[in-house]
């Protein structure tokens, strides 16, 4: 493992025990605001709704970027198609 990444890793796992540590309350997560006392909630303890929403954000983040990067690929196969057809001496048809 290179040294950078336990430089890095070291102090988020360090941050991520203690949030674990100090946040053990259990709070209901609601996605409906105006319906406080009705309605279905998620129960578990703070850090772990956390956790959640990080994992979560970093999956839209690696969706993203995949979309993104499948666009670009796409678009640069399209160039090159264009230039290999561009390229081929007149009166030549097909591959």
């Amino acid at each position: 493992m290179r040294v950078s990444t336990i430089l890095v890793m070291l102090p988020v796992a360090v941050i991520a025990s203690v949030l674990a540590v100090a946040n053990r309350e259990e709070v209901a997560f609601r996605l409906d605001p105006f319906a406080a006392g009705t309605g279905t909630a998620l129960v578990m303890p703070l850090f772990l709704l956390v956790f959640a929403s990080f994992v979560f954000g970093v999956l839209v983040g690696a969706a993203t970027v995949a979309l993104k990067r499948a666009r670009t690929r796409r678009q640069r196969i399209d160039i090159a198609g264009a230039m290999a057809r561009d390229a081929r001496p007149t009166g030549q048809s097909g591959p």
